[in-house]
């Protein structure tokens, strides 16, 4: 059995998670619990994988069992938290937890995506009137600046280049980005090498690499405060970030943090040789965590507060976007204009004289 590995999106998975917790509360059995969520889905493809991992349910098989048989790709928290559930007879407040957290997940998401639609419509609309006027307008004007055998700005020159080699050679400069793009793209998703140099390249990018850190970390921290307080070790949890964490760098960070914990070096101890991926708060309060050996309720703190400060990097990236991307299309179309003006009053002395 092979579905699509985009079956369930995040979404979809925080409402498995919240309807089938609400009915096994209610005291309805798994299969039946599975056997509604299935009815009420209204998705052909869903419907088959329900139909899939009721069976294997049938037959005595897990629900974390089945759900991996299915080959769908479920968030592994979904996954190793049901197991978890199953395991000590707590699977409702296990799929609350998982719910809770893929909530916060999806919302952080849906801000950042929220965030940046402003300026991406912009940047178009910036890029559609710099092309307009290089490619339409500046074309009609141009003979008339060359019969007038002036001298032209170097401005103009400048975009007259431009318009030039759009002319000649802008088919191919097209299809040269999308298969630049395109073979970078599958370079990154294909090869692990490639993967790796991005993820490392995300990390110096400045401002970026600020908010995609506190969002690391925040997510890092709320998984280790779930694991913990469910009766996991911390050693289980640096295994299921080293085996799960979408960063390559992350990943390959706590694996060594994970081989470090097996020889009874602290988390706290083994954070501080990487200052560059973990930030000092977090450090610290494990290190308090660990010592007064509640490490849970610390890393709960540590997300709630990387998910202040996210919202807060949010609010001023807002504010702050706004006024450089008027900068941004004042000096990109203006240069333009001033390209085609600048020869037209010229022209005006020229004939003035």
């Amino acid at each position: 059995m092979n579905y699509s590995k985009k079956s369930f999106s995040i979404s979809e998975q925080i409402f498995f998670a919240q309807r089938l917790s609400l009915m096994l509360d209610s005291g309805i059995s798994l299969i039946e619990s599975l056997h509604i969520i299935k009815s009420i889905d209204n998705s052909i493809k869903h419907k088959k994988i329900y139909e899939f991992i009721i069976n294997n349910c049938e037959q005595g098989v897990s629900l974390y069992k089945s759900m991996l048989l299915s080959k769908v790709k479920f968030d592994p928290l979904l996954i190793t938290l049901i197991k978890n559930g199953e395991l000590s007879g707590s699977l409702v407040a296990s799929l609350l937890q998982v719910a809770k957290n893929l909530e916060k997940r999806n919302e952080l998401k849906k801000r950042l995506i929220s965030t940046l639609i402003y300026p991406v419509f912009i940047f178009i609309a910036t890029i559609s009137m710099a092309l307009f006027l290089v490619l339409y307008i500046f074309p009609k004007i141009l003979p008339m600046l060359i019969s007038m055998n002036i001298k032209l700005p170097l401005l103009t020159i400048a975009v007259k280049t431009i318009y030039e080699v759009s002319i000649s050679h802008g088919f191919y400069i097209i299809i040269f980005l999308l298969s630049f793009i395109g073979i970078v793209f599958l370079l990154i998703k294909k090869n692990n090498y490639f993967r790796l140099l991005f993820h490392k390249s995300i990390l110096i990018i400045p401002v970026y690499e600020s908010y995609f850190k506190t969002n690391t970390l925040a997510s890092i921290c709320g998984i280790g405060e779930m694991f913990l307080s469910s009766g996991k070790s911390l050693s289980d949890f640096h295994y299921f970030v080293s085996d799960s964490a979408e960063s390559i760098v992350y990943k390959n960070t706590f694996k060594y943090i994970y081989n470090q914990s097996l020889q009874g070096i602290s988390f706290s101890n083994s954070m501080k040789e990487f200052p560059e991926l973990f930030l000092q708060t977090m450090i610290d309060m494990c290190a308090l965590g660990e010592k007064t050996g509640n490490v849970s309720a610390m890393l709960g703190h540590c997300s709630r507060i990387f998910e202040q400060d996210i919202d807060i990097f949010l609010k001023r990236f807002s504010a702050l976007i706004e006024p450089t991307l008027m900068i941004f299309m004042g000096l990109i179309v203006g240069s333009i204009a001033l390209s085609i003006i600048l020869p037209v009053y010229e022209i005006t002395n020229h004939l003035t004289k």
